[in-house]
């Protein structure tokens, strides 16, 4: 597939502190239009938290993040960058839909709600387009007869399916994913990664976390290796996984892959 030569995400010079541990040191992350980008690396490397700075769930102490070309967060007053109002911020926050490991599903609400509650709220979407992409969506997912169904009961995967149609519902410019296989059972697994190598076809942007090499293997446009919250590596699926360059990837992909 041809990718798009703009950049859609800009991350310059970002450092991220947990009290005095550094998280982010020094990253500088871009991700085009169009493009997969699966970020690997131990627990603990930073990747989640590069992830979650994107759409500003976690500030940043230095440095600067672009999205959809505006800068998420922040804005420059007199050279310096000051925090940007939280009406803002949710406005930016539209651009970016993210999944994540609990699904985060409003246990009071039907599938069709969970899926319509943001776009007419957020986006002032009438009811009745709202519904008619919802239902095309659950579709989408494999669950056009679960609608009704509170999350409850649903299956794991299911829950996680009807969550990547919640982030799609708002017609996001990226897709962010935390680690979304990590709390299902390993048969479930595969019904959510079939989903996303769908969405991954039909040219949506993707930044994903995940442990699942063989997905990153068979769907990403470039895979990016964290330790210690730099970015060592990156590169081609196939460059990295048969030729890695670094001695921590080399070690990471000999635990996971033996």
């Amino acid at each position: 597939m041809a990718k798009s030569d703009g950049i859609l995400v800009e991350m310059q010079n970002v450092d991220k502190y947990f009290g005095a541990n550094k998280i982010l040191d020094n990253v500088n992350f871009n991700v085009r239009r169009g493009e997969v980008v699966v970020l690997i690396g131990p627990s603990g490397s930073g990747k989640t938290t590069l992830l979650r700075c994107i759409n500003h769930l976690e500030k940043i102490e230095h440095g600067r993040i672009v999205v959809n070309g505006k800068m998420i967060g922040y804005r420059e007053i007199g050279g310096r960058l000051v925090e940007d109002r939280e009406r803002n911020i949710a406005v930016q926050r539209r651009d970016v839909g993210m999944v994540f490991q609990r699904f985060n599903l409003f246990a009071n609400m039907d599938v069709l709600r969970n899926i319509t509650i943001s776009p007419r709220l957020v986006s002032g979407v009438p009811e009745a387009e709202a519904l008619a992409q919802a239902r095309a969506l659950l579709k989408r997912v494999g669950l056009a007869d679960k609608e009704n169904a509170f999350p409850t009961e649903l299956s794991g995967g299911q829950q996680q399916r009807v969550a990547i149609a919640r982030a799609l519902a708002m017609n996001p410019a990226i897709l962010l994913f935390d680690e979304p296989t990590s709390a299902l059972d390993p048969q479930m697994v595969h019904e959510v990664l079939a989903v996303m190598r769908e969405i991954a076809r039909s040219g949506m942007t993707m930044v994903v976390v995940t442990h699942e090499m063989g997905f990153a293997r068979q769907v990403a446009d470039r895979v990016v290796v964290m330790a210690a919250g730099k970015i060592i590596e990156e590169g081609a699926p196939e460059q990295i996984f048969t030729a890695p360059r670094h001695e921590l990837t080399r070690a990471l992909l000999s635990a996971v892959l033996h």
